[in-house]
């Protein structure tokens, strides 16, 4: 048992309980207990056997572990679980899946709502006429579905939803090179426009799905995962959610 332990972003886990199995150095089993500095729970368990792997993680402070283990420094508070499994020493696949959070000071949505696209002389905020606020942007939810392999590590049918802002997301995070290929749409005013999305008949029309808004932006980061570019689709910012999909980087 350890009293506390710090970790990355000088994050505090208290009562920290460790178990794990063994052969020779070989891990076959791990679970820790322990409590965000918040006072929230937090639960990790590897296990192996029969040539297999399952990684679950549990915290309901989904900012303090992530920024513990270096993951991600701009989320506050939520609750988070991820499941992963695979081979005993390959490729792990699973979700992860967070509620009700903050993502703070996140240099990516500020770039991607006052970035003028090529060909085009407006930003989001300037084409949506308002400002958004990404400083301290609530959300509702964050999925994602991963493939985690040696140096890499893919996304597919991500989502973020806030009341004020949502993003579809997929792609490559980063790769042996850590290099960055993530595709998406970016909708602001996300609960206005999820209630088109949701009428019967306008729904698929002008919302493309249940996690597609009105108005919306398609947009890449490519390049080196530190600092990648980002690209943005102009012609997405005024076409009708069922046409947005034909503008998506491919």
């Amino acid at each position: 048992d350890v009293a506390s332990l710090t970790g990355f972003h000088d994050e505090v886990l208290s009562n920290l309980k460790l178990e794990y199995s063994a052969a020779g150095s070989r891990v076959n089993g791990l679970n820790v207990t322990a409590a965000a500095s918040s006072g929230a729970p937090i639960t990790i368990n590897n296990t192996t056997s029969e040539g297999g792997r399952v990684l679950r993680v549990k915290s309901a402070d989904a900012g303090a572990i992530l920024r513990f283990l270096n993951v991600y420094e701009h989320m506050e508070g939520g609750a988070i679980t991820l499941s992963l499994s695979g081979a005993a020493d390959g490729p792990m696949k699973g979700q992860v899946d967070a509620r009700n959070f903050y993502v703070v000071n996140e240099p990516k949505l500020a770039s991607i709502v006052s970035t003028a696209p090529a060909g085009d002389t407006r930003s989001l905020n300037e084409a949506v006429k308002g400002n958004i606020d990404t400083s301290r942007v609530q959300f509702e939810r964050g999925f994602a579905e991963i493939d985690k392999g040696s140096g890499y590590l893919r996304l597919a049918n991500g989502l973020l939803r806030g009341p004020r802002i949502g993003t579809t997301f997929q792609g490559t995070l980063y790769d042996p090179n850590n290099n960055m290929d993530m595709t998406g749409t970016f909708m602001p005013v996300y609960g206005l426009n999820r209630i088109f999305g949701e009428l019967p008949l306008f729904g698929p029309l002008l919302g493309n799905g249940r996690d597609r808004g009105l108005i919306g932006v398609t947009y890449r980061l490519r390049g080196n995962a530190n600092k990648p570019t980002l690209n943005v689709n102009p012609l997405s910012v005024v076409a009708p959610g069922i046409f947005r999909s034909i503008f998506e980087y491919r």
